[in-house]
């Protein structure tokens, strides 16, 4: 489903407005969750690495080693559709090793990586909802996205592990 631009005039310098971004939220094991019903209210994205301090004798900061590097968002839904009942359905939370697929956003540049917003991102568990008896609900994901080359994809397997 596209997703239409925000329509916004401005005066004076151009600005980046609107959280546009189509977002498809997944099972551990790639069922849909809810897709296509949801209106992002904002995400907020955050570039992360591993990163150990190598020191010499003296104690002095010599070199640096960083590793795994990662993109972590939240992104903040208002369950929404065309009728009640789709709204509901779009105000879930999946399991944890659930997946959430983003299209759409703009293509930027976070930690290196080209067009980092849009692509499969891992749900580790942490979601909310909110609901208040006087506004509108909120669904609130926490996800990850592993950059270096070989990482894990949202999209990875999922293995039970047993005794």
């Amino acid at each position: 489903m596209p997703i239409s631009p925000v329509t916004a005039t401005g005066k004076g310098k151009a600005f980046v407005f609107g959280s546009k971004a189509s977002v498809e939220v997944k099972t551990a094991t790639g069922g849909t969750l809810f897709t296509g019903l949801t209106t992002i209210e904002g995400y907020d994205v955050t570039q992360e690495a591993d990163v150990e301090q190598i020191k010499d004798g003296a104690g002095q900061v010599v070199g640096q080693v960083a590793s795994n590097q990662r993109l972590s968002m939240t992104l903040n839904i208002i369950p929404s559709g065309s009728a009640y009942a789709d709204a509901l359905t779009a105000s879930g939370v999946p399991a944890a090793n659930g997946w959430v697929t983003i299209s759409e956003a703009p293509s930027i540049s976070i930690g290196g990586t080209a067009n980092a917003l849009n692509g499969d991102w891992v749900y580790s568990g942490g979601g909310s909802l909110k609901f208040t008896s006087s506004g509108k609900a909120m669904v609130t994901l926490p996800v990850t996205r592993y950059l270096d080359t070989g990482a894990m994809s949202g999209s990875a397997s999922v293995t039970t592990l047993s005794t």
